[in-house]
């Protein structure tokens, strides 16, 4: 049972963070022959690739197969996330392609189904998946972690209240805990939510909870976006030393000191994984403060070329990076502020509302930035970054 608990908190955890997307390399290649070395996988992805080789094959023997699919899906989201890679994000659709346009698939397949919609940014769609899932299924605990984070995501706090009250009902009270506490980070809460991360903090470091890593790194983020900048530092440098593999952790961190005027770790932080497109972002951002320019303008060709490849496979960049991209970048601020407003319309996190602010403000445009601005204010969004942008154009 404690093992099943521990899973059940990491799952958890894991549907509360928003990592994103990888893109292809910037030059897609056809190799020569079969023998030629396209890539080469770390060891730990490699042996999750075995593992997944094995489902693979009793699921192609089997392929309407639920149990199955499920642990394909759920072995290559994970590596979708361990990798920032969404090509393991088709290979999970392509597991549960035989229920994707069922209309109630089993539980673990819609889950699963919403969870890549969320990936796709298809946030309506996942909403509705796990309503319907719902419906049929009301005491599911991890459909209604997975709707509050959504809800969360879009801005709808008061639908992510409503179904965080629904897990009151049967779930455990850390489970409820771990939903709410980023709730009340985003809606003027944050010195609440603030003194329960502390106190949990206290009892998983006595008790080495599994949850320990998300405290770590929860704390940091709540500490940073009240403009505790000391004891922000100290808990981003603790959650890493948990988890040093995590890339979203590192993007967060990067873009903390890049906010605090501090460059120069960023470049060694984030240089492993420049197949991120987050991490390459910011490194860029990074180089053209730190004035390289030859390095500078060798991540901007990259940046392009991956936006470039993403449409080109139907899909959109993540309006979030494209924005910045734009606006640091490229110096395009009317431009950045257009595909800000755009992904503002999909997705309400503070980094995407911060996007829209700052290219309203940079392109001189209040009005535009209107709509964010009260979204800010309405939800009591205590984030300095945010407070201190609206100042700045409200004076305008």
């Amino acid at each position: 049972m404690k093992r099943r608990s521990s899973i059940l908190l990491v799952m958890i955890a894991a549907a509360i963070a928003s990592p994103s997307p990888r893109v292809l390399a910037e030059e897609p290649r056809i190799p020569a022959n079969d023998a030629e070395v396209v890539e080469r996988l770390p060891v730990t992805l490699s042996l999750n690739r075995v593992r997944m080789a094995s489902i693979r094959q009793r699921l192609a023997a089997a392929p309407k197969n639920t149990d199955l699919a499920a642990a394909a899906a759920e072995g290559y989201i994970k590596m979708g996330n361990d990798e920032s890679d969404p090509r393991f994000y088709g290979y999970a659709r392509s597991a549960i392609a035989a229920w994707w346009d069922a209309d109630s698939p089993v539980p673990t397949i819609a889950r699963l189904r919403a969870k890549l919609k969320e990936k796709d940014h298809q946030y309506a769609e996942a909403i509705l998946d796990l309503e319907h899932l719902l419906e049929d299924h009301p005491r599911d605990a991890q459909a209604w972690i997975e709707l509050v984070n959504l809800y969360r995501v879009v801005g709808n706090y008061k639908k992510a209240f409503a179904a965080n009250l629904q897990l009151t009902e049967f779930a455990d009270s850390t489970t409820v805990f771990i939903t709410s506490t980023p709730l009340q980070a985003a809606t003027g809460k944050s010195e609440e939510a603030n003194e329960a991360v502390k106190k949990a903090l206290i009892a998983a470091k006595q008790n080495s909870h599994v949850l320990l890593p998300w405290l770590t790194a929860t704390a940091a983020n709540i500490a940073a976006l009240r403009g505790d900048v000391t004891q922000a530092d100290t808990y981003f440098r603790d959650a890493l030393q948990l988890t040093p593999n995590n890339i979203h952790l590192k993007r967060t961190y990067a873009d903390f000191l890049l906010d605090l005027g501090r460059p120069e770790p960023v470049l060694p932080l984030l240089k492993e994984h420049q197949n991120d497109n987050g991490c390459l972002l910011l490194m860029a951002v990074a180089a053209q403060r730190l004035k390289q320019a030859e390095a500078t303008e060798k991540m901007k060709s990259m940046l392009a070329t991956r936006f470039t490849e993403i449409r080109l496979r139907g899909s959109r960049p993540h309006g979030r990076f494209e924005s910045r991209y734009q606006l640091e970048l490229k110096n395009e601020p009317d431009q950045a502020l257009e595909t800000a407003l755009e992904n503002w319309k999909l997705q309400k996190e503070t980094r995407d509302t911060r996007a829209v602010l700052e290219a309203a403000l940079a392109a001189d445009n209040r009005a535009a930035a209107e709509p964010a601005i009260l979204f800010v204010k309405d939800s009591g969004n205590e984030d300095i970054a945010l407070n201190r942008l609206i100042e700045k154009l409200e004076q305008k």
